[in-house]
């Protein structure tokens, strides 16, 4: 007797408010199972067989073809683009043939630049008169649609609308290090304007450092040095760098989701809070090109800004305060608005046929800022072809998965993952308890060198594995034996401390897999090929140059980057859908968390000890947690496989680890956080840390005055503690002990 049959399950339905009208939701992924046509399945088609299907029939003059089509116009979170992508990809996979497809709407509140007023950067004399102006919109350089009279303004979303006028201060990455150097050499950012590069945190962490410290406004930039390091004559459209007239888009409020609604969803029946207590940033902040930024940075004054703070753009760069023409200072003139509207998930589901009621959730944004050729598109386009060929391997065999595939286009993302943190927090308890795993391709590609995968320490195993069966789409790689994507990945990106492994960097935020691993404890994997170290990002990231024509000209002719990821992406899926025991990494997760615990037992385990704080229990606990997971995989040895209630019972067992590490009164300053062990550093969004609270706070002790000491050293004990618990939580649940 199959699992389903052993349970009962019901829908649950829902009224949503989307436009002018009401749209009714069904909202449950679960079939009836008493329905044959339902849940027949070839039984004779094996997981090596399912994978090979997979992987040989990813079609890349599929993925081009979508990909031209989405990027035809803009299509901004919240706009009539967007809603035109989320519908044409439902109609998509109900062509297909998904057996369920639904759109989820939500009200949200987002920003927008004033169609009539552009958002300035200006130099202003000593009499106040503009003696220089930015430009308002990126130039068209290459690919027709650039001159699209659609396209907005250039804007920072949730940037407040405000003029203001300072003294200039340069503040190199606007990282705690680069803010705590200048207050070091006495530069107040009070009343001042802080001009800032990209690259190395999440630009909201940049203005919120800058208001914290009583900044007026901030221009952030994207340098040369880190974007167009061959130099100006070696620029889109010449190569993938960075041109000079780039600006780059992008979101500066911190915190994920509707503003209005923290913690609940957006819905009909939600309360919503005064848009002046939201958490959104109260000083203007404008993104302008690095030719423009050179026309700040070359006027500037004060002393010489450190070697290392130096760029690539031809003038000495240095810290201000100030312009060195007296009384001249910089104009920040934003003119956003905040408005109200609503954005939309797409859900489209392959219904399991042994357990309709575990989910393995595949997900990908639909909003971009622009054009989206690479962010979120390269992703889309994969995932259309992956949807296509999992019904197309239904309809030719006979199969279904074992465990229900849910493919999710979300909207909204780029304003800070809109619209899955409502759908995360819409459907918290039915996700928490069914879901297996949320796989994230934000892009496919941005760019064509290696693999850049991020992921719960859970699914580390089975990624690698994964990554081996995928053929190399680099013919250059090929010919030097690497025969597989995941030997390119091994070679070209190592983990420093076990070089003959490739890096499987941690989960951070900013991608629609924080509301699944942060908040509910849902093991995520987000993948895509990546460039070489040249640059410190992807020099397109979020311009106007983003484009169809970047795509399919420079970064992969042919399209086989995106089919690698798209297999490989496939594979994955396949393996957690159809493994009879889960196949999560316990033995790789408790390795983490001991080198984890070891860093910080090494890097402040003397300031620890001088509060009489002990780190025994702590170390204990996850000495505990290894223990139970050898234990735990000496019992699988003798696991009845063919018990389907054994199964699930171990399975059930595997699925709580990752749970058993969410605190639900959220990390010490970040009650949005609940996930303990891997978390995103306040002070920067976009990375994971290991035990990001602990971490964090003893950041704070060492910074903070003598006299603020005490309350934070409670704050440690008390996160300390919660670790500690939650980590001997994790290593119980692999047991039935309730003592």
């Amino acid at each position: 007797m199959s699992v389903a049959r052993l349970c009962q399950y019901s829908s649950t339905i829902l009224w949503a408010t989307g436009g002018l009208s009401c749209i009714l939701v069904i909202v449950a992924v679960v079939m009836s199972v008493d329905d044959p046509k339902d849940v027949t399945r070839r039984d004779d088609v094996t997981l090596a067989d399912v994978q090979n299907f997979i992987i040989k029939n990813i079609n890349p003059d599929n993925i081009r073809r979508s990909l031209r089509h989405l990027t035809l116009e803009p299509h901004l979170g919240g706009t009539d683009g967007e809603l035109g992508v989320a519908r044409w990809v439902a109609q998509t996979w109900q062509r297909q043939g998904l057996d369920q497809v639904h759109l989820v709407p939500y009200k949200v509140l987002l920003s927008y630049p004033d169609p009539l007023i552009p958002n300035l950067v200006r130099i202003v004399d000593d009499e106040g008169s503009a003696a220089w102006v930015s430009a308002a919109k990126q130039k068209a350089l290459y690919a027709p649609e650039e001159a699209s009279p659609e396209l907005p303004f250039t804007f920072l979303g949730y940037a407040p609308r405000g003029n203001v006028t300072g003294d200039v201060v340069y503040a190199y990455y606007g990282r705690e290090e680069d803010f705590h150097f200048l207050a070091e050499e006495g530069i107040d950012l009070s009343g001042k304007i802080v001009i800032a590069r990209y690259g190395q945190i999440f630009r909201a962490n940049i203005v919120r450092m800058a208001e914290e410290r009583g900044a007026l406004g901030v221009v952030v930039y994207s340098d040369p040095a880190d974007y167009a390091p061959a130099g100006p004559d070696f620029v889109y459209p010449h190569s993938s760098y960075m041109p000079p007239s780039a600006s780059p888009f992008g979101t500066v409020k911190l915190g994920d989701g509707d503003p209005l609604t923290p913690f609940y969803p957006s819905i009909e029946s939600a309360f919503r809070i005064p848009e002046e207590e939201a958490s959104m940033p109260k000083i203007p902040a404008q993104s302008i090109s690095y030719d423009d930024a050179c026309q700040i940075l070359s006027r500037m004054g004060g002393a010489v800004a450190p070697a290392s703070w130096q760029g690539n753009l031809n003038l000495t760069y240095r810290i201000g305060p100030g312009l060195a023409h007296p009384g001249w200072k910089v104009n920040v003139d934003v003119n956003n608005n905040n408005t109200q509207t609503t954005t939309y998930n797409v859900v489209g589901v392959i219904t399991g046929h042994e357990e309709p009621d575990r989910y393995v959730i595949l997900g990908n944004h639909l909003d971009a800022w622009l054009f989206g050729g690479l962010d979120p598109n390269s992703g889309t386009a994969a995932m259309l072809e992956l949807s296509r060929v999992f019904a197309h391997l239904r309809n030719e065999t006979g199969w279904r998965p074992r465990r229900s595939l849910v493919f999710c286009g979300w909207g909204a993302e780029e304003y800070m993952t809109v619209g899955s943190t409502e759908w995360t927090q819409q459907f918290a308890k039915q996700l928490s308890d069914k879901a297996v795993a949320y796989l994230n391709v934000d892009m496919a590609i941005e760019g064509n060198y290696t693999l850049r995968t991020k992921s719960s320490p859970l699914l580390a195993d089975a990624v690698f594995e994964s990554a081996k069966k995928i053929p190399n789409p680099d013919p250059v790689e090929v010919m030097a034996g690497r025969k597989n994507v995941y030997a390119t990945w091994a070679a070209r990106r190592p983990d420093p401390l076990q070089p003959d492994t490739p890096l499987l960097q941690a989960i951070g935020s900013g991608s629609d897999y924080k509301g699944f691993q942060h908040n509910l404890g849902i093991p995520c994997m987000d993948t895509r090929y990546t460039h070489d170290n040249r640059t410190i990002g992807e020099p397109m990231y979020h311009t106007l140059y983003e484009t169809f024509a970047v795509v399919d000209e420079i970064y992969d002719k042919g399209f086989h980057f995106h089919s690698a990821v798209a297999a490989m992406w496939g594979d994955l899926a396949v393996v957690l859908s159809e493994s009879k025991v889960l196949p999560f990494s316990l033995v790789t997760y408790a390795a983490f968390i001991q080198r984890a615990q070891d860093h910080i037992a090494q890097r402040y385990g003397e300031l620890i000890q001088s509060q009489n704080i002990t780190l025994k229990y702590f170390t204990d606990a996850g000495q505990m947690f290894n223990t139970s997971v050898f234990t735990f995989n000496k019992a699988l040895e003798s696991l009845d496989l063919k018990s389907p209630l054994a199964v699930r019972r171990v399975n059930d067992q595997l699925m709580m680890v990752e749970r058993a590490f969410i605190d639900p009164r959220g990390l010490p300053g970040q009650p949005e956080l609940n996930h303990v062990v891997t978390a995103p550093s306040k002070n920067d969004a976009y990375s994971g840390t290991a035990f990001a609270g602990l971490v964090d706070t003893l950041a704070d002790i060492e910074e903070a005055a003598e006299e603020d000491r005490p309350h934070l050293w409670r704050t440690f004990a008390e996160h300390l503690a919660a670790v500690t618990h939650l980590i001997e939580t994790a290593a119980k649940v692999l047991s039935d002990d309730l003592w």
